[in-house]
């Protein structure tokens, strides 16, 4: 009985050591985390933009109608080349040919008027001016010395008072006639400049009215603003246009150029200098290198087929000729150019800069890798410096800690 009790008794402290030695080497030894992973690969790398573009000259001008009229001749066509100051279209200036006449008959009337104005009166004039200022300068003393007269008889009580105050009436009315004939015998002699200047003005602006008039008229002759090419004709003979119109487009094809439009996610680290290459569907097969010029500093708004859509305007420079002015081509701007390079998925980097790093699988052990990083596109991120090809990354790696045991649940196996 003693015997039983006493192996029972060791079994038991067995049992109880098995349990102690267990949950300390479970303390020691935490279970693995269940991660997905991937591996670092050498492969061609490169960072690419896709986009739709237009081509247009570098240098272009529009012609358009100077004023409302009927264009009676159009003297160039499509792919003609032209000179600057060249007539290419002649408009019906019927209408800017009454405005000049009416413009000159307005300042003739003008002159007329402030040549009559600053005309020296007649001799004659100015006699019976001054005669008229005599007579009346004595009709005013005439009416002084019957004012003076009727104040001693009211004094004397020999007239009313009444008389009185007609006497000095028509003394008041005489001075005035004296103020009156003074005015009119000055102006005879000399004209008043209150009213030449008003004159004055009326003619010089009758000379600019006139002056516009002519110029205007001179407009239905259109000549090209610049040197080039017609690329456009977008009206006809006899057709009567608005001020404003589009005749004709000329532009230099020689020099071009292809404007992008990037959405707004696709235009960061797009810059100056970097390489592009064209394509044309009218040139089936080929390419036209080039580069990014310059990158626009605002965000457009684009409509298209009443949508919306926030874009970048990126414009390059094609190398080679084929392009045509107006062709709608597909353009690839290369962030980064295609090379051999190490690479990882995106979503296995994390921190950015000098904290940028990976975790690494090792022999079932997660070990946080410091790396330095190069270019990323939709898939991959290059790593410059601190990772070698083969080596199998923790993908979302956010939760795990340098040194955590870890088992592969998806992707490569480690």
């Amino acid at each position: 009985m003693r015997g039983a009790k006493f192996w029972l008794a060791a079994a038991a402290g067995v049992l109880v050591a098995a349990v102690v030695a267990a949950a300390v080497w479970r303390g020691m030894h935490p279970p693995a985390v269940a991660v997905k992973t991937g591996v670092a690969e050498e492969r061609l790398f490169e960072d690419k933009v896709l986009a739709t573009g237009r081509v247009e000259t570098l240098r272009q001008a529009a012609v358009v109608a100077p004023f409302a009229a009927r264009l009676l001749l159009l003297d160039v066509a499509e792919g003609d080349r032209v000179a600057a100051g060249q007539v290419v279209a002649v408009f019906d200036t019927a209408d800017a040919d009454d405005r000049v006449k009416e413009a000159e008959a307005a300042l003739k009337a003008a002159e007329a008027e402030l040549a009559a104005a600053l005309a020296p009166a007649r001799p004659e004039e100015v006699v019976q001016a001054e005669a008229a200022l005599e007579a009346a300068q004595a009709a005013a003393q005439a009416a002084q010395k019957r004012v003076e007269r009727y104040r001693y008889l009211v004094e004397q009580e020999a007239a009313s008072p009444a008389e009185l105050e007609a006497a000095e009436a028509d003394y008041a009315r005489a001075q005035a006639e004296v103020t009156a004939a003074g005015a009119r015998l000055a102006a005879l002699k000399e004209p008043d400049a209150r009213r030449i200047a008003p004159l004055k003005a009326r003619v010089a602006q009758a000379r600019v009215a006139l002056a516009n008039a002519r110029r205007m008229a001179t407009k239905g002759r259109v000549t090209a603003p610049i040197s080039g090419v017609v690329l456009q004709i977008a009206a006809k003979e006899g057709d009567f246009l608005q001020p404003g119109a589009l005749v004709l487009t000329v532009g230099d094809p020689a020099g071009l150029r292809v404007v992008a439009d990037l959405n707004e996610q696709d235009v960061a680290g797009v810059a100056a200098g970097q390489e592009a290459v064209v394509t044309w569907a009218g040139r089936p097969g080929k390419t036209w290198p080039g580069k990014v010029s310059r990158v626009a500093p605002a965000v457009t708004k684009k409509i298209e087929q009443q949508q919306a859509e926030n874009v970048v305007r990126v414009y390059v420079k094609p190398e080679g000729a084929g392009l045509l002015p107006g062709a709608t081509v597909d353009v690839v701007i290369h962030r980064v150019k295609p090379h051999r390079a190490v690479v990882v998925p995106n979503d296995a980097v994390v921190g950015a800069g000098k904290t940028a790093a990976v975790f690494t699988v090792e022999k079932g052990v997660a070990r946080r890798r410091a790396v330095t990083l190069g270019g990323a596109n939709e898939l991959y991120t290059e790593i410059l410096a601190g990772l070698s090809p083969g080596a199998t990354v923790i993908l979302n790696p956010k939760e795990i800690k340098d040194g955590q045991p870890v088992r592969a649940a998806g992707g490569a196996q480690p």
